[in-house]
């Protein structure tokens, strides 16, 4: 098992709109761009596309509507959608999109926008209201996968191995993962992929946040 730290890579990006892959779930990839100055308008005519502000504050401007993304916010911009992303100060940006995208669902892919507008999610005020440990929240769908939050405190259950890989990420606090004969203690913003190849538990000391991203529950 490995880990990577999201706020150390995102410290190497020095240019404006330039991007660094962090880890791929499946036909997904999860990368974090630097966002300072404005990018130019446009659109993915095939995939939706998932931002999460790690750090400073964007606006995300599209043809359906305005938002304002602080650290912790996210907002799906779904495919076909003209937007762009702006920053007056150096912000950086967690960016879930897909990467496989040719006939990857066998004609099943959807390959126009929803209607309706586009919304914000605060994962901070989502994980606030979580009771329960280790219960995951949903707080966006990109295509078939999920962004869940949820709430870490003290030794979870041992589950099976996962059908599919799971990306987990620390929003703050402390935790072990333990996977088989590994054992992975990870801190804020440290990011590892779960695989289906062993069983798996928690283990938090005090109250942490954490998100989960992996393929909806049902789909193929």
């Amino acid at each position: 098992m490995y880990k990577v730290n999201i706020s150390r890579q995102g410290a190497r990006l020095t240019r404006p709109f330039t991007m660094i892959e962090l880890a791929y779930v499946e036909d997904f990839s999860i990368s974090i761009y630097l966002c300072h100055g404005s990018i130019v308008w446009h659109r993915h005519i095939d995939q939706d596309e998932l931002f999460l502000v790690h750090s400073g504050t964007i606006s995300l401007e599209t043809e359906v509507g305005n938002l304002i993304l602080r650290q912790g916010e996210l907002a799906t911009v779904p495919k076909g959608v003209a937007h762009r992303s702006s920053s007056t100060i150096r912000s950086e940006v967690l960016l879930f999109s897909p990467k496989l995208l040719p006939d990857r669902k066998n004609g099943d892919r959807r390959t126009h926008a929803l209607g309706g507008d586009i919304t914000k999610v605060n994962l901070y005020e989502r994980s606030d209201a979580l009771a329960r440990p280790y219960h995951p929240e949903p707080l966006a769908q990109v295509e078939d996968f999920t962004l869940s939050v949820m709430v870490c405190d003290g030794t979870s259950i041992w589950y099976e191995r996962p059908r599919r890989p799971f990306a987990f990420i620390v929003v703050e606090g402390l935790l072990k993962l333990e996977a088989g004969p590994h054992n992975l203690l990870m801190e804020r913003s440290d990011m590892t992929l779960v695989s289906t190849r062993y069983i798996y538990r928690f283990h938090a000391p005090r109250r942490t946040v954490a998100l989960t991203f992996g393929r909806s529950p049902g789909a193929r």
